[in-house]
């Protein structure tokens, strides 16, 4: 009984896997080849902030690129579509970028406690974005 058990499990659990595998590769080609979607004018810039901005949680580090916004946005796209226009304009300041970051909540504990995404970030943190929306300024 034992031995039947398992091996009902093992069918199920490769066919779980051949299927969610195929999925991950028609996934990724969707990826490497861009999916034919159009770029935004601050994907780069959402792109750097994804890679090096985080929030820090009890010394975890959560990339901008991992927290949603809402269902459909990242963090990192909606803090792209936030200070890139200030940032093509040249006209874009830390204190811009702490104001930003101070307006967005974040919910905690299953929205018991809601602290802004400015609290969470460390300083490095923001000094960072603020020389990555720097960087994208001089392009």
């Amino acid at each position: 009984m034992l031995a039947s058990i398992s091996l009902i499990f093992s069918r199920i659990t490769n066919q779980s896997l051949s299927r969610e595998a195929s999925e991950g590769w028609i996934d990724l080609t969707k990826l490497v080849t861009g999916g034919g979607s159009n770029k935004g004018p601050y994907d780069e810039l959402a792109s750097e902030i994804g890679k090096q901005v985080y929030i820090d949680i009890a010394g975890w580090h959560l990339y901008m690129r991992d927290l949603s916004a809402n269902p459909t946005t990242k963090m990192h796209q909606a803090l792209a579509l936030q200070i890139g226009p200030k940032a093509s304009q040249g006209r874009i300041s830390e204190s811009d970028i702490s104001d930003v970051l101070k307006k967005i909540p974040i919910k905690a504990g299953a929205g018991k406690t809601q602290v802004t995404l400015y609290d969470l970030t460390p300083s490095m943190c923001l000094g960072d974005l603020a020389r990555i929306a720097e960087d994208f300024q001089r392009r």
